[in-house]
């Protein structure tokens, strides 16, 4: 009998363990596929710190609209201006949803370094990187009828005239100014440099006659230069750009390959975003970087360069850039 009890208890305690051990895993399973079926659940917002018409309003309506055409988020998306402070306000108000996976906002070079430049209370460290989705160059562009023929005709009139030939950029300590400052520098020029609030009104200025040169993305004055508005005179990118500027010079074909600067446009998001929904933005970029439409609405038609990288090597990369950005600010005299 005390036999046939101790076998009993063995049998009763080895189901006991093995039901708590299926438990565990169960509720385990059930986490982890509560963490894979994260899905937005009320509007999206993509936050874009300038006014429209700039790069960065640009790369956020493709996205929306590749989102919403390739029906890869279940909600609206919609894009939110918040320009001010070279993106201090809407650094500000993407930090303010703290915790939110339903916000997200563009990112760039330019816009990182300002946060240290100006001593912003909102900085890298403080948002949640999700991806990169592309590499930008800029252009040293003027109006179609300016006395201005070439970018040698430019550098002439500069130096001939110190601080007299204005050019256009979207604010202070952001690629536009180090452009310009790196031009001054190595081609021995006293251009004087002028700020508006976004590419599209540094654009409208040019047109308007208010500054002599722009330097301005491809993509914020593509629809000028295809309707014969405008012309380009140097690029800075390391190879000549695809048509329709297949024809305009590089800087290192111009006697300078000192003057270069390339941007990445990416995503962050606010602070304490959930992994999983990380995660799943990752998931969302990434499709969309992939897709036939955002290679010929965005990549192909502004001339950029395809990169897609994830949150891990986003930041990574965004602080790799933010230091070489910060050694040029130092050079320049914007930051001590």
């Amino acid at each position: 009998m005390k036999k046939f009890l101790s076998i009993l208890l063995v049998t009763i305690l080895s189901v006991s363990l093995l039901a708590a051990c299926s438990s565990k895993g169960a509720s385990n399973q059930s986490a982890d596929s509560s963490k894979k079926e994260f899905s937005p659940k009320r509007d999206i917002e993509i936050v874009v710190p300038y006014s429209a018409g700039g790069g960065s309003d640009v790369i956020a309506r493709v996205l929306a609209k590749v989102i919403k055409d390739k029906n890869l988020v279940d909600q609206n998306v919609l894009v939110v201006n918040k320009p001010g402070g070279s993106g201090a306000i809407g650094n500000t108000y993407t930090y303010s949803k703290q915790g939110d996976p339903h916000t997200l906002m563009t990112w760039a070079p330019g816009q990182q370094a300002g946060t240290i430049i100006n001593d912003a209370e909102v900085r890298l460290e403080d948002l949640t990187p999700i991806a990169t989705m592309a590499l930008d160059s800029f252009l040293v562009a003027v109006a179609a009828d300016s006395k201005y023929d070439s970018f040698e005709a430019l550098v002439k009139a500069a130096k001939e005239n110190p601080n007299q030939v204005t050019v256009g950029g979207s604010g202070i300590g952001n690629e536009d100014h180090l452009l310009f400052h790196l031009i001054n520098k190595h081609y021995g020029t006293k251009l004087k440099y002028v700020t508006f609030k976004s590419g599209g009104e540094t654009t409208a200025a040019l047109l308007g006659g208010h500054v002599d040169v722009v330097i301005t993305n491809p993509n914020e004055i593509m629809a000028q230069i295809k309707a014969g508005k405008v012309k380009a005179l140097a690029t800075s990118s390391e190879e000549r750009l695809g048509k329709p500027l297949d024809q305009v010079p590089t800087f290192t074909e111009l006697g300078q390959p000192e003057v270069q600067v390339v941007m990445f446009r990416g995503f962050v998001g606010p602070p304490e975003m959930p992994e999983e929904a990380v995660k799943y933005w990752e998931g969302v970029l990434k499709k969309v970087s992939e897709s036939k439409a955002w290679q010929e609405d965005y990549i192909n038609k502004f001339n950029l360069d395809s990169v897609y990288k994830g949150s891990e090597e986003s930041e990574k990369f965004f602080k790799d850039v933010l230091d070489q950005y910060l050694e040029l600010h130092r050079e320049i005299g914007t930051l001590k």
